[in-house]
């Protein structure tokens, strides 16, 4: 990849961090193919640069147990009390925030199929080991593929994620000068977000989004609906 389309590349993706950030529930995430190094981790540095302060974070490897990703029995607090008591799960502890997934070309499609229920739903419901919880989990995901050939993590999640970003051949074929150079300054994101309820769309734009992605061969619902979100966030940007 030259240097000029190499530019290109890193201004989209660095648009989609901004826009991501503006709005990381209603987009539901980002897919970011590219291997472990410098490209990779000067988009996760501007990604959270743009994030308003406080945002929770947090990593889940993919051999995170069901336990640990939706909540379970608090063994030492039910002893305590005398009745069971529930432990916060990882989505739970992220509510409002972002989750990082590295290495989701391996994810199990279970596992990716909770996933895509928190997206859909915003919220987790346990009933098992004598609970009955729901707690709040509206996240937005990055999810970080690094799979070799036809590997890709799996559809029905990548499905809910509004940005798609390909950053591989910049590891190899560019001096990568322009990192971190986005000009997209989400220089105060809790005002720019309390901004988008206030954006308004006309029918004709959404009418086109429909149309557009038909013209694609596009049948998923999704895509135009995740377009109008993007769309809503690069207004208020």
């Amino acid at each position: 990849m030259n240097e000029e389309r190499a530019a290109a590349a890193w201004h989209d993706a660095s648009l989609a961090a901004a826009l991501f950030a503006l709005d990381p529930v209603g987009t539901g995430g980002v897919v970011l193919r590219t291997r472990p190094g410098p490209v990779r981790d000067a988009w996760l540095d501007e990604l959270r640069a743009a994030l308003p302060d406080g945002t929770p974070w947090r990593r889940m490897p993919i051999h995170t147990s069901d336990e640990r990703l939706l909540g379970g029995l608090d063994l030492a607090a039910t002893l305590s009390a005398g009745r069971p008591v529930a432990a916060r799960g990882l989505l739970a502890e992220a509510d409002g925030g972002v989750v990082l997934i590295p290495m989701a070309e391996r994810m199990r499609p279970g596992q990716a199929a909770r996933l895509a229920s928190v997206l859909d739903l915003g919220e987790l419901v346990l009933e098992r080991d004598g609970l009955a919880e729901r707690s709040s989990a509206r996240v937005g995901l990055v999810v970080l593929d690094e799979g070799i050939d036809d590997e890709r993590p799996p559809a029905a999640l990548l499905d809910r994620l509004a940005f798609h970003i390909d950053l591989d051949a910049l590891t190899t074929g560019s001096s990568l000068a322009f990192l971190g150079g986005s000009g997209f300054d989400v220089d105060d994101p809790d005002r720019m977000r309390a901004a988008l309820p206030r954006v308004r769309v006309a029918p004709e734009a959404v009418e086109t989004l429909c149309a557009t992605a038909a013209a694609f061969g596009i049948d998923s619902v999704r895509a135009p609906l995740l377009a109008l979100r993007a769309a809503r966030a690069a207004a208020v940007l």
